[in-house]
């Protein structure tokens, strides 16, 4: 019975590919599209498939995980469907996380970034992030009048003030490893709630900007 659902849900996924081609040509603002908190899961796709270009390879494999089942094959747990992408004019790939409602539904999105927020000042370097490009694909119309400038001014007047650090040397010495996260949650803004997370990890030396091998990621969810 799974596997004819994900079946289904792939063909429809197939179904909408080609109406998503022409539509991807047409897409003005994504904030005038339906999103995909709270729309059912293949419409989501189809309107990430319409509005950037996701990884095609990704999607029939990511449906197949969508739901675990226990050993006596009943469902639990949120489902959870990885995805990836690229927004238009944008080269770099960006990760999305869709966990779903027990309906099929999408209840989150999780999404990373290409830059870190927190020092960010200008509206160039918002814009270099993709967190509007991306926040517009997930609300849609159901934040009317959503518009760039108000999105990062939320970010910078509610969402960094919340921002809380956690810093934790796991070891010392020249191989030390020491992790920091910096994380504000679920923020209300426009009907949902924002949870922005910096992650970074590096070995050596205390001093973050004297360590080495630095590595982390920066993400926004929506809910």
């Amino acid at each position: 019975m799974r596997r004819l659902a994900t079946c289904c849900a792939v063909l429809a996924l197939m179904l909408a590919a080609s109406a998503s081609a022409s539509a991807q040509q047409t897409v003005a603002d994504p904030a005038q599209g339906p999103g995909c908190l709270g729309t059912p899961l293949t419409a989501c796709i189809a309107w990430l498939r319409a509005s950037m270009q996701l990884d095609e390879g990704r999607i029939a494999s990511a449906l197949s995980r969508s739901h675990w089942t226990d050993v006596n094959g009943k469902p639990f747990g949120a489902g959870l469907v990885d995805l990836s992408g690229r927004l238009p004019g944008r080269t770099q790939t960006q990760i999305m996380l869709l966990r779903l409602a027990p309906d099929n539904t999408v209840a989150s999105v999780e999404a990373s970034l290409l830059g870190d927020l927190i020092p960010a000042r200008a509206a160039e370097a918002y814009d270099q992030s993709g967190v509007y490009d991306i926040v517009a694909r997930i609300l849609g119309r159901r934040c009317p009048g959503l518009e760039r400038l108000a999105v990062y001014r939320f970010i910078e007047n509610a969402v960094k003030p919340r921002i809380k650090m956690e810093r934790r040397d796991l070891s010392a010495g020249l191989l030390g490893h020491h992790r920091l996260t910096a994380r504000a949650t679920e923020v209300p803004y426009c009907g949902a709630r924002f949870t922005y997370t910096t992650f970074v990890e590096w070995t050596g030396a205390n001093n973050m900007e004297a360590g080495r091998n630095p590595a982390g990621y920066w993400s926004i969810e929506v809910k």
